[in-house]
């Protein structure tokens, strides 16, 4: 299990300490959300806003925000810089839509991380001169068993 936590949180901070290039560094204030309930516990990560994760399963909720870049990069971009940690990258699918009142891009991709097959659910959205990359990841054959977690946290989670 030891090993599998160590993948799953190379996964988690890979996947939101990418160097953006047009990262401003601040961070979203005044976000409302709905903490993940247990299993999940808090996690801490140098470049997500807030994580959690599952110890049993090892899967893990996050989300990173960017506020105030003087540079605007399209929904892709974003998206495209939160997956390219992963190896031999597979989108599984990609899908604008409708999140928090603003265009998303909603993705399911799948990758390795040190030789193993993880799976990732994105939501990328932009709203009031931030960008948000909310995050659900695990190893492949574990990741649908907190997908409803995932759904739930993204139902409460509100940006300003």
């Amino acid at each position: 299990m030891n090993h599998l936590k160590y993948i799953i949180f190379f996964l988690l901070t890979g996947c939101v300490s990418v160097n953006i290039p047009t990262s401003s560094g601040v961070k979203a204030a005044n976000i409302n959300f709905k903490v993940p309930e247990k299993p999940f516990i808090p996690m801490a990560s140098k470049s997500a806003d807030k994580a959690w994760i599952n110890e049993k399963t090892g899967n893990t909720i996050s989300y990173q925000s960017d506020c105030g870049s003087p540079l605007d990069p399209p929904l892709q971009q974003i998206e495209s810089d939160t997956l390219n940690f992963l190896e031999n990258l597979k989108i599984n699918s990609s899908n604008s839509k409708t999140f928090n009142g603003r265009e998303s891009l909603e993705t399911l991709a799948q990758g390795n991380v040190d030789g193993i097959l993880v799976k990732l659910r994105v939501i990328t959205f932009k709203k009031n001169n931030c960008s948000y990359s909310l995050v659900y990841g695990g190893v492949s054959d574990k990741f649908n068993l907190d997908l409803n977690s995932f759904d739930q946290f993204l139902k409460g989670f509100k940006a300003p």
